[in-house]
């Protein structure tokens, strides 16, 4: 039950509190984003994507696959070898 608090001017107004909203329905909300995420992309994927950018030109697609930036990106080294 909400208490009484005394006022000068209007006497006693009741206190209420607001509840917090629980924490099942904020997951619940936040899931719903995260389900539309692609899955892992694979080594093909990455070069023909390279290769689209890169205008098929083979030492510009090697720039691009093994450049620090997709590294980075990735979290992972690409190395290839001839």
């Amino acid at each position: 039950m909400a208490k009484a608090t005394t006022t000068q001017k209007s006497g006693s107004v009741r206190r209420q509190g607001r509840r917090v909203m629980p924490s099942l329905r904020r997951v619940a909300r936040r899931g719903k984003s995260s389900a539309a995420k692609p899955g892992p992309l694979t080594l093909g994927e990455l070069i023909a994507a390279a290769y689209d950018t890169a205008g098929g030109e083979v030492l510009e697609v090697l720039r691009v696959v093994t450049s620090p930036q997709l590294s980075k990106a990735l979290g992972r080294r690409i190395v290839l070898v001839d």
